[in-house]
């Protein structure tokens, strides 16, 4: 039997759950997220970001979202694509973000590879495009006069 519109669905909902957790200030409720998380889950973050490090159960990965907040004002997943074998979905997206410390906008590539176990995320592997670029854009300022917007898909 597939699970395949479970996975779906369940997928949607995290992603729109964590839109507007990070969207939300310090009083995000977690709620809905956890609703969409195995109790087991793990996120994997690269270890060069701010916030880069395993993230293990709902407790875990809570404590990742409110670091997520502190870095991000703003962060969208656009242009989604959906790729699902069996209990594995391979996600790909255009990140379009805000950095709450410097201001700059942001607008990158992500693949994800999400595990799911019984119609809820397991673990979530993303894979920037270029972490130095995404820890410059958190912490340097942009010179001034250049453009805002940093990424592969900017506009000229």
């Amino acid at each position: 039997m597939s699970h395949q519109p479970e996975v779906l669905e369940a997928l949607h909902r995290f992603y729109s759950a964590e839109v507007r957790y990070l969207s939300s200030g310090s009083d995000g409720d977690f709620g809905p997220i956890a609703d969409t998380l195995d109790p087991e889950v793990v996120m994997h973050q690269a270890d060069s970001l701010p916030y880069g490090g395993e993230w293990r159960g709902h407790d875990g990965f809570e404590r990742w979202m409110r670091e997520m907040r502190e870095w991000w004002e703003s962060l969208e997943l656009t242009d989604q694509e959906f790729v699902v074998h069996g209990r594995l979905v391979i996600v790909l997206s255009t990140v379009v973000a805000t950095a709450r410390r410097t201001g700059r906008a942001y607008t990158y590539p992500l693949a994800q590879v999400i595990e799911t176990r019984e119609g809820r995320i397991l673990s979530i592997r993303p894979f920037y495009w270029d972490t130095a670029a995404t820890v410059d854009v958190l912490t340097a300022a942009a010179p001034e006069g250049a453009a805002r917007a940093v990424g592969p898909h900017r506009s000229p």
